[in-house]
């Protein structure tokens, strides 16, 4: 019975670390990134230069550990490589699931994403698994003799060490985020009409008489109280569509126009009975109520609330802008800004929406951007110019780093705004390149595998280009697969060879 436990705990916990280890591996930036986070939420980020080796030795690590255990090679090191790796792992999945500085741990990439409570769990589980593996160590049995596999398992890991150099040069041969080949950037937009509400408990502070008091939306007081703050707390954030910060907004110098803390902004309304009521830009009441006039004591000099833009999605979870005075029934809140003459809208849904064809250069930041192949970005948005194609650049970087960065490099296309994370999402590279159609992604390439502009001159339709990219990535992952199974047996006949001409004695040795 114990030999069926140790076999079958054997393959489980085996299972799950090549599962893990594997997608981490095609895709080391991403996992540099989720460790990168790790670190600044332990106040290390001095040493965040080191989380892209490390994301690149702990996925090998995994997926050798991993395969050694399922594969019955090694046991015994698997054993304790699993036991050290779980007792890392697991008190350190409770302090993210306590703590929750980090959203998503992790663990299975973007392949699987699960809450921190779920890992901890999930861990405690394999942890459990990893000691009575450990403890049985002796017990487990091999048919191969161990300087064979040593050798197969150094096979496996220089074969996971150059597929994640090869995923971290090109791109990732398995894309699981939601902007991968083929994917519809606004319908990963959509929010499904019976999605489940965000839950939202605002506060509102109050002062009379020197004293302070917290009151809700339903039971606000009267006007001879003044509004000092408003706290809001999200309970349950709801149905998140897998991509919500898709913006393409024109960089604005800090310098240029208006800026107003709109926390500070108190909204008057009132009823056809003369009544007041107090909000803040996230609390706009429906149409039973006008608005009537603003208060803001720290504000310098008079606003105009014309400016003042909130942005909703509707059921349809598309986003609505509206003023202060629009009522926003059947809405969820998203965000509000202060609109002066300097600050342009989003172009983002038009960039989507657009029938032709549309190169988007991902730049995370350009002060840290590679530009060895700038060269060949320009000269693929002078094609697009010279063929009725967009082209823009997104990047994080603020309107002085652009201006900066265009004085250096002069370019011949407009730079966008958008979210650090969304542009570390879109593409493993910085920079990298997005060829999209009507918001669908049609092909993606790392800045050091552009395409050449005479691929681009022939007839540049999307089946062509995915089916090239699709054929390329199934042919990777069979010479993997069967590369690595090929090799297991070649040593096995080898290793046959030599028994059965005594070169070596057929035996077990132990380790």
């Amino acid at each position: 019975m114990m030999t069926i436990i140790r076999t079958l705990f054997r393959w489980l916990v085996g299972a799950t670390f090549i599962f893990s280890g594997f997608v981490k591996v095609i895709d080391p930036l991403g996992y540099g990134y989720k460790i990168a986070d790790y670190l600044e939420a332990m106040h290390l980020s001095a040493i965040d230069g080191a989380a892209l080796p490390l994301a690149l030795i702990l996925a090998v690590l995994e997926l050798v550990i991993g395969f050694s255990l399922f594969f019955n090679q090694l046991p015994k090191l698997g054993a304790l490589g699993a036991l050290l790796m779980m007792v890392f792992f697991t008190p350190l999945t409770l302090w993210l699931a306590i703590a929750n500085p980090v959203s998503d741990c992790g663990c299975f990439g973007d392949a699987l994403v699960i809450t921190n409570w779920q890992t901890f769990f999930k861990n405690l589980v394999l942890l459990a698994m990893a000691i009575l593996l450990f403890a049985q160590r002796k017990k487990i049995k091999t048919h191969y003799h161990t300087g064979v596999q040593w050798i197969i398992m150094f096979v496996v890991g220089f074969a996971s060490l150059g597929l994640g150099f090869y995923c971290l040069k090109t791109l990732p041969i398995i894309d699981f985020r939601p902007y991968h080949i083929g994917a519809n950037i606004a319908e990963g937009m959509i929010v499904p009409e019976d999605a489940p509400k965000p839950v939202i408990e605002s506060t509102f502070i109050y002062e009379k008489d020197g004293k302070q008091k917290e009151f809700s939306i339903d039971n606000l007081p009267d006007e001879s109280w003044k509004f000092i703050d408003a706290k809001h707390i999200v309970i349950d954030p709801g149905y998140v569509p897998p991509i919500h910060d898709f913006t393409m907004t024109k960089p604005v110098a800090e310098t240029a126009g208006v800026e107003v803390d709109l926390d500070g902004v108190e909204l008057v309304y009132k009823n056809a009975d003369g009544e007041q009521m107090f909000a803040d830009v996230s609390s706009v009441p429906d149409a039973s109520w006008k608005f009537d006039h603003y208060i803001c004591e720290e504000c310098e000099g008079d606003i105009d609330v014309e400016k003042i833009r909130i942005t909703y999605n509707d059921s349809d979870g598309k986003p609505v802008i509206l003023g202060v005075d629009e009522s926003p029934e059947d809405m969820e809140f998203v965000d509000a800004a202060y609109e002066d003459e300097a600050t342009e809208t989003d172009i983002a849904p038009r960039v989507l929406a657009d029938e032709r064809y549309s190169f988007l250069m991902i730049a995370l930041r350009l002060e840290d951007m590679d530009t060895e192949h700038l060269a060949e970005f320009d000269s693929i948005a002078e094609f697009a110019a010279k063929n009725n194609m967009g082209f823009y650049c997104m990047t994080s970087s603020n309107a002085e780093s652009i201006a900066t960065f265009t004085a250096e490099h002069p370019v011949n296309y407009g730079f966008y705004n958008t979210d650090p994370i969304t542009l570390k999402t879109i593409v493993r590279s910085n920079p990298g390149l997005l060829l999209i159609r009507k918001g669908t992604v049609i092909d993606k390439w790392h800045d050091g595998n552009l395409p050449e502009v005479s691929e681009l001159k022939n007839e540049l339709t999307g089946t062509m280009l995915t089916a090239q990219h699709n054929q390329r990535d199934r042919l990777l992952y069979v010479v993997w697969i069967l590369g690595a199974l090929l090799a297991m047996a070649l040593i096995r006949n080898i290793y046959n060879w030599l028994i059965k001409n005594r070169y070596i004695n057929d035996k077990n040795d132990t380790i």
